[in-house]
């Protein structure tokens, strides 16, 4: 990725008032853009396919469904998207069953919050480091 090419982030978050504080927590930052958020299912698989972003944000509990079920679908067609699963489901069966999914990160939304733009900004700057040889 060159310094010109933004990395591209997708958030897929059902309650407003996250989602809203997630773009402020994210708005300013240097070549990161947010190329789309999706509050369910559906929206979040067609969102995801038709604008594949470097980086995925996921709420578990969607409306019309499950997290898992958007990333079980996009996974083999996204292999080399990264992936932070956030929720206030944190319980260890459902960490593993996202990372099984294939997450990279799992966060309790109310306690780990503020990791999440640390967590972009190390991808950030290792998508433009590029690959190591």
């Amino acid at each position: 990725m060159s310094p010109l090419q933004a990395f591209h982030l997708f958030i897929v978050e059902d309650s407003i008032p996250v989602r809203e504080r997630l773009v402020r927590s994210l708005e300013g930052l240097q070549g990161l853009d947010i190329v789309g958020t999706a509050e369910d299912v559906p929206a979040a698989i067609d969102g995801l396919t038709s604008s594949p972003p470097d980086a995925l944000i996921l709420d578990l509990q969607l409306p019309s469904g499950s997290g898992l079920q958007v990333l079980r679908a996009v996974r083999a067609h996204l292999p080399r998207m990264r992936v932070i699963v956030m929720t206030n489901f944190a319980a260890e069966p459902y960490r593993k069953a996202a990372m099984a999914a294939g997450a990279e990160v799992f966060l309790d939304k109310s306690a780990e919050f503020g990791r999440v733009r640390d967590i972009l900004i190390e991808w950030r700057d290792e998508a433009e480091a590029g690959p190591v040889h």
